[in-house]
């Protein structure tokens, strides 16, 4: 009877372990008096957060959703557990309520209404960033990344505050209808001193269904070549010759780049 009480007991333990939820992350949120509506958030913490005391990167990822949230993750175990060439970070994704209104700085042909871009960052700048800071173990260290109309944005974010974060990552960006406004940015960003170093990394896909006649392309090629001038920039821009929009290596290799010592 003992025997058959003690493989009871180590049946049931297997199916309630297998039965388990798996669980990367949690859900959190902000209520922004900046944008007068309540943000949510999705995090994930390191594997050792709970059992050290030490603090971390913070990565920020814009457009966020599950779907996005395990790309990431799932990108940055491989280059922490895997390839070593990293620390571990948080990740804070941030989800979408009115897309366009947040990522557009400028009016364009297809984006008519009052553009929100100043009062989205002022979000992260003012509320977001402080409340992860005081929620969680941070360090100084931040990264910025986002894909396709967020791009846009996180381009704007570099030219405006280029040091609010230590790296930039776009993926598939460019200057649809807004390509003076841009380089106005450009040319006042080119102005400016900078005292600490920053790194961007950019993206793009030669079957771009966005980009037909490469206008994108020859956009991001020339905006490379002229921050590259500037001094404390890191940037680099990868073309891909079989990916489309938004290159799913694209974090994978921005972040390789960041970490990867570069040569002098």
């Amino acid at each position: 009877m003992k025997t058959i009480l003690l493989l009871t007991i180590f049946i049931l333990a297997s199916i309630l372990t297998l039965g388990q939820d798996i669980k990367i992350g949690f859900r959190d949120s902000i209520q922004s008096e900046v944008l007068n509506e309540n943000r949510k958030l999705i995090i994930k913490l390191p594997r050792d957060y709970n059992s050290s005391e030490k603090a971390y990167p913070v990565l920020y990822r814009l457009d966020g959703d599950l779907d996005l949230y395990t790309e990431t993750v799932g990108t940055i175990n491989r280059l922490v557990h895997m390839d070593e060439i990293m620390p571990d970070m948080i990740v804070v994704m941030i989800e979408n309520t009115k897309r366009n209104r947040d990522m557009m700085p400028t009016n364009t042909s297809f984006f008519k209404t009052a553009p929100g871009a100043a009062n989205f960052k002022k979000f992260i700048e003012e509320e977001l960033i402080p409340h992860i800071n005081t929620t969680y173990r941070t360090t100084d260290e931040r990264l910025l990344c986002g894909q396709s109309l967020s791009a846009i944005f996180t381009f704007y974010y570099l030219l405006t505050s280029p040091d609010s974060f230590n790296s930039f990552i776009a993926c598939s960006g460019g200057f649809p209808d807004c390509e003076d406004y841009f380089i106005e940015l450009t040319d006042e960003f080119l102005k400016t001193k900078q005292d600490k170093q920053t790194n961007i990394f950019m993206t793009h896909g030669l079957t771009d269904f966005l980009d037909p006649e490469g206008m994108i392309k020859k956009q991001l090629i020339s905006f490379n070549q002229r921050i590259e001038s500037k001094d404390n920039i890191v940037n680099k821009l990868k073309i891909y010759d079989e990916e489309g929009h938004v290159p799913y290596q694209s974090l994978y290799h921005g972040l390789r780049y960041i970490y990867t010592p570069k040569k002098k």
